[in-house]
Order: C-alpha cells, then sequence, then structure tokens
C-alpha cells in the first residue's frame, strides 16, 4: 500500500510476528505522527474514526491490531459481550508484546522521536508503559486502568494523562499519586466515566471529550 492510502497495512515485530494495522495518512500538510494504542475491542469502526479524525487535522495516525497475537481481526461491540471477549484478548497478550508490536509501528512511521503515542483504556496503560520504555516524542494516555500498578514508572517524554472522576474502575489514588510522583506530567480529571472519550459507549462525555482532544492536540503541537 502507498503510504499516502487509507487502510489496512501489514507490519512485523522484533520477534518476527506479524500484524495489522490502520493507515490514516494526514490530509494536507502533515504536522506530525502518531501511533494510537486501542482499547480492548480491537481496531473496531470507533478506533478507526479516531484515527481519521486526528489524520483530519494534519497528522499521520497508524493504529496496530494488538489483538493479533491472539486472534485475527478482532473487532468488538461496546456491550457486556464485547468487554468480557475483550478481556479475555488482552490477558492473552502481555505488555511486553503489545510494546513490541507498538515499537515496529514506531519504527515504520521512522523511528527514534518520531512518533507520538496516544491511547485509550487498555491503550492508555500502554502509553504509559511506551513514555517510560520507548523511543517516542510524546505519550498521551486516556483512563488507562494499568498505570495505577506501575506507578513507579518513569516517562522520558513528555506526558499527558487524562481520568475521568466518576471512572468505576481508575480509583481517584491514581491520579493524586501520578501528579506526586511525577509532577512533570500532565494529569487531568473530567466529570465523567470511563470511556468518556468513546460516542459508541453509555459513558461518553462530548464536553470531557471535546477538551481531553483540545489538551492532547495542544501537547502534540508543543512537541512537533
Amino acid at each position: 500500500m502507498s503510504e499516502n492510502a487509507q487502510g489496512w497495512i501489514t507490519l512485523q515485530a522484533e520477534d518476527g510476528h506479524q500484524f495489522r494495522a490502520y493507515h490514516a495518512p494526514a490530509q494536507g500538510t502533515e504536522i506530525g505522527r502518531i501511533v494510537l494504542a486501542p482499547e480492548i475491542f480491537g481496531i473496531n469502526r470507533h478506533i478507526r474514526a479516531v484515527c481519521d479524525g486526528f489524520a483530519a487535522d494534519g497528522w499521520r495516525v497508524i493504529a496496530p491490531d494488538l489483538f493479533e497475537r491472539a486472534e485475527a481481526a478482532v473487532e468488538l461491540p461496546y456491550d457486556e459481550a464485547g468487554i468480557q471477549r475483550g478481556r479475555g484478548l488482552k490477558g492473552q497478550v502481555s505488555t511486553e508484546a503489545a510494546l513490541l508490536d507498538l515499537a515496529a509501528t514506531l519504527a515504520h512511521l521512522g523511528g527514534d522521536g518520531a512518533a507520538a503515542v496516544v491511547g485509550y483504556c487498555w491503550g492508555g496503560s500502554l502509553a504509559w508503559a511506551a513514555a517510560a520504555r520507548l523511543p517516542l516524542r510524546a505519550a498521551v494516555a486516556y483512563y488507562g486502568g494499568d498505570i495505577g500498578n506501575h506507578l513507579d514508572d518513569a516517562p522520558r517524554v513528555p506526558t499527558l494523562l487524562h481520568f475521568g472522576d466518576q471512572d468505576h474502575a481508575i480509583p481517584l489514588a491514581v491520579a493524586d499519586g501520578m501528579r506526586k510522583r511525577h509532577p512533570t506530567a500532565a494529569v487531568h480529571l473530567y466529570p465523567a466515566g470511563h470511556g468518556f472519550n468513546c460516542d459508541e459507549r453509555g459513558s461518553f462525555h462530548a464536553d470531557s471529550a471535546a477538551l481531553a482532544r483540545q489538551r492532547t492536540l495542544g501537547l502534540l503541537r508543543a512537541v512537533f
């Protein structure tokens, strides 16, 4: 596929694993590059729309299908069955393996410092891990549920964290702990629950999603 084409591409991780990834080229002049780490629902319609939204604003985006280490071409709905299946698949993909796929995506976009990582839910936790371990430009994490278990990770790049103050899965102590341990990371709370950025979920909160996106773009523009 041409570097200017929208759609699926195939990448290969350092351990030889091949996986599909959704590519959304920048519209107009390219501002910068983003690796978009998905939720536990795969590279579904919503995640592709998020990629396309960033692309419309001038960002080249690639979202790696992290579930391909467990099962090919998984795209799940936002219902209880989707949540349970997504959790099961996530349990089959270790953080180390997912980071290999993120690293391969970063390499495809140009290598050291060529791209930022923006992640949601599971992807938010991976964005936090990537900020400490991978050669990226910046990291943005939306409601990463595992971040609280890794507060000692030290981000090496500008990092922005979005949490909902009504999130049933992430205690407010996580945001407080992040502010205390990593004062250089920007931590924001929103009057919303888990998944507030996704307009296909009942927890969608339009005002919070818009403000978080504004802040995300602000950080990205500052580092590119």
